[in-house]
């Protein structure tokens, strides 16, 4: 049941997290969805951000936001009830760490290396940048990579609060 659980959910915020990324990219620019997420290399090339695209970042970012925090808890206090409302810290924080693979494997494999760093569209490209500037995937391992050490202990801390509630 609990592998069940994992696969399903897991799967199922991968998908919604991984195409809701998609679509800002598609529909926005990526001055407002990208520019944070490119290396040095590349915002060397252009200006800064303006406060309109700053703000529109910050407006689209939300519902992911509260998304991507919300819908892991989400699923762990379901996954708590399956389990007869006893759920240990460590199943809790697999179910979290699980979700939170899914997704940053969507975001790594599909967007940063399939999408940004191999096919790179013009809707990746910033205004000033060429396309041969995104060819670099070391930089999105390497975010990626500190995201899951930063995460980790998050991660362990809402287990143990789900845990004892």
């Amino acid at each position: 049941m609990i592998v069940e659980h994992l696969l399903t959910y897991g799967l199922l915020y991968g998908v919604i997290v991984t195409g809701y990324l998609f679509a800002m990219m598609i529909s926005t620019s990526p001055r407002v969805w990208g520019y944070n997420d490119y290396p040095p290399s590349i915002k060397d090339k252009i200006p800064p951000q303006t406060k309109n695209e700053k703000r529109l970042a910050m407006f689209i970012s939300l519902p992911w936001f509260i998304f991507a925090f919300g819908f892991p808890i989400y699923s762990t206090l379901i996954l708590k009830v399956k389990l007869s409302n006893e759920i240990s810290v460590w199943v809790a924080f697999l179910n979290l760490l699980v979700l939170f693979l899914f997704a940053t494997i969507g975001d790594l494999v599909i967007l940063d290396w399939l999408i940004v760093t191999k096919i790179t569209p013009k809707f990746v490209v910033i205004p000033g940048s060429e396309k041969q500037d995104y060819k670099d995937f070391s930089y999105h391992y390497k975010g990626h990579v500190k995201s899951l050490v930063v995460t980790i202990p998050i991660l362990l801390l809402i287990a143990g609060i789900i845990s004892v509630i």
